[in-house]
């Protein structure tokens, strides 16, 4: 297998970890192939890969017939977007703080391994995809681990977060409103969130567009607040229209 072929079975692969199945063309766009090529590469994965109704899935993976697997995959295609666009906007010696949350994980997944940078997290899913990554130092906010989330707490009056100065802050958020600002489910994600906006050079949002004109309980942030928003063309354009008028930058 060709040194090519190897990487894009790697990266169907991570991807992977976090859904069921991904849709052939989405897979195709990201990887910059066309689908007849990765059609070919499927071939030469089947005893890893296989395709099923237009979706890519794992040998090994009964989860039922396509129309199963493509409600496990709802709006994992505009998350995986969304990582792509993020992950583009690091460069060799940053320091770069990844939210809790669905997203994130596929802001790491783009990161090209060879890149050396330093990871800062507080969430065991954004851990176990930078682990992946060899040139990557992680600095891990520890404390009470929080299983509902995967966030770990920390009750102490000093963390490691006081002493860490970021280049970004990639946020993600539950709901983000105009009216009431940006919002998650959980107040124990709120400290960090606020903390680490307040000392990072340049805050990104990472919302799809499911999380505009949506409110949840606990506010930690209002959406002039982010330099950069990372979504996808389906954002409402009411939102388009207030991210540009508030300077930030909007990519989708």
């Amino acid at each position: 297998m060709d040194s090519r072929k190897a990487e894009r079975l790697k990266l169907i692969q991570q991807a992977l970890q976090d859904q069921n199945a991904i849709h052939l063309k989405e897979m195709a766009a990201l990887l910059d192939v066309s689908e007849m090529t990765l059609r070919r590469d499927l071939n030469h994965f089947s005893d890893h890969l296989r395709l099923l109704g237009g979706y890519i899935t794992r040998i090994g993976n009964d989860s039922g017939d396509y129309r199963v697997v493509e409600q496990d995959t709802r709006h994992v295609e505009e998350k995986r977007r969304i990582g792509k666009l993020a992950a583009a906007l690091i460069q060799a010696g940053d320091t770069v703080f990844f939210d809790c949350g669905t997203t994130s994980p596929f802001v790491v997944d783009f990161i090209p391994d060879a890149l050396e940078f330093t990871a800062v997290c507080s969430s065991l899913n954004v851990l176990l995809k930078l682990q992946n990554k060899p040139n990557c130092h992680i600095v891990l906010c520890g404390g009470t681990f929080h299983r509902k989330n995967q966030v770990f707490e920390s009750s102490a009056e000093s963390s490691i977060l006081d002493s860490v100065r970021l280049t970004w802050a990639f946020v993600t958020a539950a709901g983000v409103s105009q009216a009431f600002g940006v919002t998650c489910f959980n107040f124990n994600e709120v400290e960090v969130k606020q903390k680490v906006m307040r000392q990072a050079q340049q805050r990104v949002l990472l919302a799809d567009f499911s999380k505009f004109d949506t409110v949840r309980t606990a506010h930690f942030a209002a959406l002039e607040d982010f330099q950069y928003v990372v979504s996808d063309k389906k954002i409402p354009r009411s939102y388009k229209d207030v991210i540009q008028a508030n300077g930030a930058q909007l990519l989708v």
